[in-house]
């Protein structure tokens, strides 16, 4: 999750920076126009950002106040699940995959070296290694579906916890188990060759993502206050789920800034003006 005050200032900074470039190729100019006879005395060109406005859809996931209430910390951790889970896995998914192929090649060139006495150039035969597209594509898809699975049983498991003795090592101890049992469960489809994980190292695996985890549920619980959305792009615009969806528009003049909300209905709100 981002606060909604981090997205805007982040966007607002970024527009200021743009004014900095600008600002800078003009004083570039400057000094070329003056070594220049023919340039010389021609006013240097300068540009302002009379206005800039912004319209973004957010979805609002989560609103903060001082009173953190089981259904908040339910709510936090499973949203972390859902948010980092897929990026996370998916990723080292494919990492595992591409290790156990240079593990299979190194024990294959050791054998090689063995019978004909001959050094094998082990560096260069391990940057033939490589992961498909299609391949990768899949890895991405089955942690989407490991990480629907883990959240769904990671939210009945938070539904029926007790919150005044339960811990984060707890929580992610959970998580882990959950996790080891949907990797099983989905990688069971895989052939031999494209498994990325074994039963050898699906625990050391677990553990890893699971330690991830834990820092981003800590990072979530220890969040001050705050309204926290998840920004939406055209595509997960298209494709996405619409609820808690409004819109938001940010006009920006050099020293002005409203911030105006634009929700499903097409009702508008004027919620900040800084002038």
């Amino acid at each position: 999750m981002v606060r909604l005050s981090e997205f805007i200032g982040e966007l607002v900074s970024d527009i200021s920076e743009a004014r900095r470039f600008a600002d800078q190729n003009s004083a570039y100019l400057s000094q070329s126009y003056h070594a220049d006879p023919f340039l010389n005395g021609m006013p240097v060109p300068h540009y302002t950002i009379e206005e800039a406005e912004l319209k973004f859809p957010v979805s609002v996931l989560n609103v903060i106040s001082e009173n953190r209430s089981r259904e908040f910390y339910s709510t936090l951790i499973v949203s972390a699940v859902k948010l980092k889970l897929p990026r996370i896995l998916g990723a080292r998914l494919a990492d595992m995959y591409l290790k156990m192929k240079k593990r299979e090649l190194t024990d294959h060139l050791k054998e090689k070296q063995a019978e004909s006495d001959e050094a094998a150039d082990r560096s260069l035969s391990e940057n033939l290694i490589t992961i498909s597209d299609e391949l990768r594509d899949k890895y991405i898809e089955s942690a989407k579906r490991i990480t629907e699975s883990v959240s769904e049983t990671m939210s009945a498991f938070l539904r029926a916890a007790n919150f005044e003795v339960i811990k984060l090592l707890d929580i992610k101890d959970e998580f882990v188990r959950q996790l080891k049992l949907s990797l099983r469960d989905e990688l069971s489809s895989y052939s031999e060759e494209f498994q990325p994980i074994t039963e050898d190292t699906l625990n050391e695996f677990s553990a890893e993502i699971g330690t991830a985890m834990f820092f981003e549920f800590k990072q979530m619980s220890e969040t001050d206050r705050g309204v926290f959305i998840e920004a939406k792009t055209g595509k997960m615009n298209e494709y996405g789920n619409k609820d808690n969806q409004m819109y938001i528009t940010l006009k920006i003049k050099e020293q002005d800034l409203d911030l105006i909300v634009d929700d499903l209905n097409g009702d508008k709100q004027r919620f900040l003006s800084l002038n």
